[in-house]
């Protein structure tokens, strides 16, 4: 990349490649990660700027890179309570298209319009998909959006109303994952949300808003959903970086939650393994965590490991509870986001005085059968 020393490296064999937009995996398989990238620093926070932008020296983007922006990021901190407890809920559902999904597309899209790309395609449940719709749209690209079957309506006519092609993959959730590889093979850059190393620096600027929203300290402990664990892996960025420039004292607590029916990370914490294990894909309402082989398992794990955070599942019918408990409160998720609520249930003695629950993506995604 212009201005800057940037590399790509496999997060298996090490091995080390020049920044190429089109290389979205090593020649092993596995994924790649950015070397040498531009760090936090206070100082170099654009104060005028309420989008995720206010951290651009943060970003690594080529000089000149022009944002192809909808005002994403800088989203509120909402006071709440769960219980007795006090909490604060992150309101990443009413990013422009209604999703957390919207800030690592931003910055991916913005490198591949600088680098002079046409064509990209996605595999996607929904917001990833919706997310890269949309920011291609800006940016005038073609996109192409392959989406399992089961997917929710809502998301797939709302991929479709960007302009984007939307191809409804049957069968699992992996087989919209293959089904787009063929698209990479005729010239289309695979845009990622799994793959691609600039998603977790665009979801980075979560943990920077939430050290700007709490007077310029970290939460106690933050709540995700988990798919692939982008999420999860973006704040564990993005507070490493705050720690590095002694900005905060502490890394919070990282706490994942995953459906029980799909649910490969969780196993991997209960067994206190180190990798993950792919397992058989079951039917959950949390079509975002339905992931059944999560790329960056072991990166997810040591991440959660390090913070002293955890892991878990719940049922469909627990987050259904705790997404018709938190809309007669005001505040309308979709189904994965309110994983991340249900679990507040069963970590009580672990959150602190500060927890932050994300909440992920709007319940006007979801079709209306799902919300009770």
């Amino acid at each position: 990349m212009e201005h800057l020393d940037v590399n790509l490296r496999c997060s298996d064999c090490a091995r080390v490649w020049p920044f190429d937009l089109a290389r979205w995996r090593c020649d092993c398989g596995a994924a790649l990660e950015i070397t040498n990238a531009p760090s936090f620093d206070p100082v170099s926070v654009v104060k005028q700027d309420y989008t995720i932008w206010r951290y651009t020296p943060a970003l690594p983007l080529p000089d000149g890179a022009a944002p192809m922006t909808l005002g994403e990021g800088w989203t509120p901190l909402i006071a709440a309570e769960w219980g007795k407890r006090s909490i604060y809920l992150k309101a990443e559902h009413i990013n422009p298209t209604g999703s957390f999904k919207d800030r690592g597309a931003v910055v991916l899209v913005t490198a591949l319009k600088a680098a002079g790309v046409q064509r990209v395609a996605e595999d996607s449940s929904g917001n990833a998909g919706a997310a890269l719709a949309a920011y291609a749209a800006r940016a005038n690209l073609n996109a192409t959006i392959y989406v399992p079957a089961h997917a929710s309506p809502a998301k797939r006519a709302q991929i479709a109303t960007y302009g984007a092609e939307v191809v409804s993959v049957p069968g699992p959730r992996s087989e919209a994952a293959r089904a787009v590889r063929r698209a990479v093979e005729k010239g289309a850059i695979y845009a990622s949300h799994a793959y691609s190393p600039l998603y977790y620096q665009g979801m980075k600027t979560i943990a920077f808003e939430l050290w700007e929203q709490l007077d310029h300290s970290a939460p106690d402990s933050v709540v995700v959903p988990l798919g692939h664990g982008g999420l999860l892996l973006g704040l564990h960025l993005g507070f490493g970086e705050l720690l590095a420039s002694g900005s905060i004292e502490h890394l919070p607590r990282l706490f994942g939650v995953q459906a029980q029916a799909c649910a490969p990370l969780a196993r991997a914490w209960d067994r206190g393994a180190t990798d993950v294990e792919p397992v058989t894909e079951g039917n959950t309402i949390a079509g975002g965590t339905r992931i059944a082989a999560p790329l960056r398992g072991r990166a997810v794990l040591a991440a959660v490991y390090e913070s002293g955070g955890a892991i878990l599942s719940l049922s469909d019918d627990e987050l259904l509870s705790a997404q018709e408990k938190l809309a007669h409160r005001g505040i309308y998720i979709e189904p994965t986001s309110a994983l991340a609520v249900a679990a507040l249930d069963y970590l009580e003695e672990r959150l602190g005085n500060t927890p932050v629950v994300v909440l992920t993506g709007s319940g006007l995604k979801s079709p209306p059968q799902a919300a009770k």
